[in-house]
């Protein structure tokens, strides 16, 4: 049932979000308008709330194209809030989907702890959540969380890098946002590997959060500290492609093996297939999936709690399965999403 709330009669916005749109409901009476003439899947004309911690990055955008397409496919009505890098906005962007009244509320967020209080609201409001990616902080209630075993792909990510090297190499390493727990779990899961390794070392540990430009700069900083550099193990795509354009610019690209994580825009794709860009993992976006999640969930059917996607490695061996050279095109896989 859709809901819409009417302030300036007896309650305000702040008194919806303390007592939860139950409560409010049974104060507000009259307050709420109501519709329920639903069409095929039953959650026609009903409304999501997609609520993200910014939306600069391809990445993010593929993640928002694919909610707001998907949503259209099941005629549901959407509101969409960047939170533009703020935590405080994010909050403030979670409590007003609340007072909108949506049904169910998707969130990508790099501040789990920080959005704790929102969460905690949205939760008295008994609207379910959908997370993207990103878990949430502990003691959180979502309906449903899709993700990928990112520490598990870590470890793979840092066994490519022993066999590659042959077991010695010194390697610079771009992180992301430190305060990701996704940019944590791809440190953690390859320093899990590389690091019982005596001959490999990591000569710079520099930060570029996720931003090709950023990368650029300190990978040119890396290469003047660094005479002798093997290779780059960036925690996405677009800084390894800062770090391919630092390298080539200084005369070195030839000398050193560059990976990422995503694996979906053309730039990182037809770096594979010059051969610039050696690997990287693909990491979903989850947007099409994060949707028929809510459907699902809306529709009262049952969904797992926890849904685990593959990472798959992709090289200029398996390019063809996810890049059409001759188009010059991401070829558009499927939902993984399937339910019994």
């Amino acid at each position: 049932m859709s809901r819409k709330i009417e302030f300036g009669k007896g309650l305000t916005r702040r008194d919806v979000l303390r007592l939860g749109i139950t409560s409010a409901a049974a104060a507000l009476g009259s307050s709420f308008i109501q519709t329920s003439a639903w069409g095929e899947t039953g959650v026609e004309g009903k409304t999501i709330g997609f609520s993200m911690s910014y939306s600069n990055l391809e990445w993010i955008k593929l993640q928002q194209a694919g909610v707001e397409e998907t949503a259209k496919k099941y005629n549901l009505k959407t509101v969409v809030y960047d939170a533009t890098d703020q935590p405080t906005k994010e909050i403030q962007n979670l409590e007003d989907l609340i007072t909108r009244g949506v049904d169910a509320i998707l969130i990508s967020t790099y501040y789990a702890d920080a959005i704790r209080p929102a969460i905690k609201e949205i939760n008295n409001a008994g609207i379910p959540i959908i997370v993207l990616s990103s878990p949430l902080a502990p003691g959180a209630d979502f309906a449903c969380h899709l993700a990928t075993d990112t520490l598990g792909t870590a470890r793979q990510a840092g066994e490519f890098y022993v066999k590659k090297l042959g077991g010695k190499g010194n390697i610079v390493e771009i992180d992301g946002k430190p305060g990701s727990l996704i940019n944590q779990q791809r440190g953690k899961g390859w320093h899990d590997v590389i690091d019982k390794v005596p001959g490999i070392k990591v000569v710079s540990h520099l930060v570029a959060n996720y931003d090709r430009q950023q990368a650029l700069k300190v990978m040119e900083d890396a290469l003047q500290a660094n005479s002798g550099i093997d290779a780059v193990f960036a925690h996405n795509d677009d800084m390894a492609l800062g770090a391919i354009q630092a390298a080539r610019e200084a005369g070195r690209l030839k000398s050193m093996m560059f990976t990422g994580f995503d694996g979906l825009t053309i730039d990182a794709l037809q770096a594979i297939d010059r051969g610039e860009l050696t690997a990287t993992w693909e990491y979903s976006p989850f947007g099409v999936e994060a949707v028929e999640a809510a459907v699902r969930v809306l529709q009262k059917k049952p969904i797992q709690k926890v849904i685990s996607f593959p990472s798959p490695l992709i090289t200029k061996d398996n390019l063809a399965d996810y890049y059409d050279a001759a188009a010059k095109k991401r070829r558009v896989l499927p939902s993984r999403l399937t339910f019994s």
